[in-house]
């Protein structure tokens, strides 16, 4: 099997002012469940989820938004009380012998997918459509989050270009503070973000690609992912950002910040020399948080005269 790894990035924007939280946990109030625990619980009904155990780890800089793993289904079945996708056909091709729109494939627990192969019927619009995505940062200060990324797993299913098949897929957001189901179903809503291309070339090929996406200041939004006239199966759509960590470092003590990108330069952080350190001009370190939540130091510290680095380079010793 072959993996093709990309990251795209739209758009550069500022995360202003520097947004700093308290926690390692996710952002409050985010896009809901399915009603069932089994995915999310680490215990349920007294006992080990194994299925919460099997679940993707986050790395210390990713703090999810929405993850598709989270979730026992994904779009609507019979009898289903509540499911949080949904999937529109907008060409209206769908024949009693061939269904072209967003279907729900795989019976794996907490690891369901998404696939999409109607081209062969003629021209398509197909979306997928996610549940509400909130944006706003806990903490009660209501900063909102200016940029996400989007990351997808799947595969590229045989696509034959002689038969008008695309091997790319596109992306549109609705922002809105509020979940509005019905809002939510009127494509007409939506804006164009950018298009999803995996590289490969022949066959059934894995793919694994990232895009930024760019938000105002709503607080939320819903991400609509649509087929026009290709054959592609999504086993995962992650939501999230990227934070740089809360560490001591570099002789650095620095708090958690949200991962900032700018025409214009990046905001700075203040962080604090550890004992025995300081900076050449007796102010605080200054650092910003880079791309992927990747710490850079701009103003550093350094040993005060009669110490010297430690072995461990996160303290100065006499």
């Amino acid at each position: 099997m072959v993996y093709s790894v990309r990251i795209k990035t739209f758009t550069l924007v500022v995360l202003w002012p520097v947004l700093l939280t308290g926690h390692a946990g996710c952002v409050q109030d985010q896009a809901p469940g399915d009603g069932v625990a089994i995915c999310t619980e680490e215990i349920v009904n007294g006992e080990p989820n194994p299925f919460f155990a099997n679940r993707p780890m986050y790395s210390v800089n990713e703090r999810p938004l929405m993850d598709s793993r989270d979730y026992n289904r994904l779009l609507q079945e019979s009898g289903d009380a509540y499911v949080p996708w949904q999937s529109l056909d907008r060409d209206n091709n769908n024949t009693n012998m061939v269904v072209t729109e967003w279907t729900q494939t795989g019976s794996a627990t907490c690891a369901g997918t998404v696939t999409v192969c109607g081209f062969s019927e003629g021209a398509q619009e197909n979306w997928l459509i996610t549940q509400h995505i909130n944006t706003v940062l806990p903490g009660g200060g209501g900063e909102r989050l200016r940029k996400v990324t989007v990351q997808f797993e799947g595969t590229l299913n045989g696509c034959d270009i002689s038969r008008q098949c695309r091997q790319s897929f596109e992306l549109y957001k609705w922002e809105t503070s509020a979940i509005d189901r019905n809002g939510a179903n009127n494509t007409n809503n939506y804006v164009r973000v950018g298009r999803v291309s995996p590289d490969v070339t022949s066959g059934v090929m894995s793919f694994v690609d990232s895009h930024d996406i760019e938000l105002g200041t709503t607080g939320g939004f819903y991400l609509g992912v649509v087929d026009l006239s290709t054959c592609v199966t999504l086993t995962r759509i992650l939501v999230l950002y990227y934070v740089c960590p809360e560490e001591t470092s570099e002789l650095i003590s620095r708090p958690e910040a949200i991962e900032s990108q700018s025409l214009e330069g990046s905001p700075s952080v203040e962080g604090e020399c550890v004992e025995n350190s300081s900076t050449e001009s007796g102010a605080n370190p200054i650092l910003i948080c880079g791309p992927r939540g990747q710490w850079q130091v701009i103003k550093p510290c350094l040993c005060n005269p009669g110490y010297q680095l430690d072995s461990s380079q996160d303290k100065c010793s006499g």
